[in-house]
Parts: C-alpha cells; sequence; structure tokens
C-alpha cells in the first residue's frame, strides 16, 4: 500500500510541477525529501505574502484570498491592492510561513524526519495524523505577520519591508534543509 501511495504522490507532484502549480523555490526542497523511499510529500507552500478577508468572529472557512504573492512584493502593488478591496469581510495583511506535508512511510521515518527538521531549526512541526500504511507529518517556519489591513494608516514601505524580510528567512531556511541527507 505504501508503494502505491507514494507513486500516486510522486505522479501528482510531478503533474502540479508541470502545470506550474508548485512554488517554484520549493521544487528542489520536495524532490530531495522524495528522494527517500520513505517519505513522500504531499503538499507545500514556499511561504507567502497575502491580503485575506476575514472575519475573525467568524470560522477560518469564510475567509477568502483576495491577493496572495508567493514572492517579496514591493509598498505599491499592497497599497493598490488594498486601495482597490470592495469587499465586506476586513481585510487582513499577512506574511506567512512556509508549510510542507509529508508522510512517511511509518512513525520510525516519521520521527527521523522530524528530528532532521529540529536540527535544521526548524520547530514548528508535529505528526498530524497516523493510518495504517503511513504517518503524517506537518512542519512550518515561524515567520509570520497579520494584522487588519483595512484600518491600517500608515506608510506601506516599512511593513512590506518586514513582510519582505520575512519571506527571505523562509527561503534561507527551505536552502539549509536542501543539504540535509534525507
Amino acid at each position: 500500500m505504501w508503494k502505491d501511495f507514494r507513486k500516486t504522490r510522486i505522479k501528482l507532484l510531478q503533474k502540479a510541477i508541470d502545470g506550474e502549480k508548485v512554488d517554484g523555490k520549493i521544487i528542489r526542497l520536495l524532490q530531495k525529501i522524495n528522494g527517500n523511499p520513505d517519505l513522500v510529500t504531499v503538499s507545500s507552500c514556499f511561504g507567502r505574502i497575502v491580503l485575506l478577508e476575514f472575519d475573525i468572529m467568524k470560522t477560518k472557512k469564510t475567509a477568502e484570498y483576495y491577493k496572495q504573492w508567493h514572492r517579496r512584493v514591493n509598498a505599491e502593488e499592497v497599497e493598490l491592492a488594498v486601495a482597490g478591496y470592495g469587499g465586506r469581510k476586513p481585510l487582513w495583511f499577512k506574511a506567512e510561513p512556509f508549510i510542507l506535508h509529508v508522510a512517511a512511510k511509518d512513525m520510525k521515518a516519521a520521527i527521523v524526519f522530524l528530528a532532521k527538521m529540529r536540527n535544521a531549526g526548524v520547530k514548528r512541526g508535529g505528526i498530524q495524523g497516523v493510518q495504517k500504511d503511513r504517518t503524517t507529518v506537518e512542519v512550518q517556519g515561524t515567520t509570520t505577520l497579520a494584522f487588519p489591513a483595512d484600518i491600517f494608516e500608515g506608510s506601506w514601505d516599512e511593513l512590506v519591508l518586514v513582510a519582505n524580510r520575512m519571506m527571505e528567512l523562509n527561503e534561507k531556511q527551505i536552502r539549509k534543509l536542501e543539504k540535509i541527507n534525507w
């Protein structure tokens, strides 16, 4: 069952890569992790800067992405996007960390994966599910920023600078993870 699951996930990843649906800056890490026969990546995100429609008084399921960038941004594009927002929900500016979901063949492989992540400096993560033929692990970076954009009245220059620095830290961590012998 594991071999079939893994084979299917790798095919789906390749299809997503071919369709340019995978963040380009994380592909090399995914391929390295998938080089281990006891692991397979299930989903990933390099990290992103987003404008999110979200009412804090409602569930996360009501949130919708208004704009999202999987790269550094400039203050002008953020300002223009905020100025053009006409939605009814509050608009949030967020910088989000990288995230990986990885299936491991068994609990032992999941623990080894988590240990390598922790040794590389990734402190957020854990086992998300255990099934008969696999154990699913989630790990993510710690660079995060969130505040209500539609009531912000200052200069976007400094805030965008901080968000872009967080994207740089995401990339630095991912490059470090690429050097691990998975």
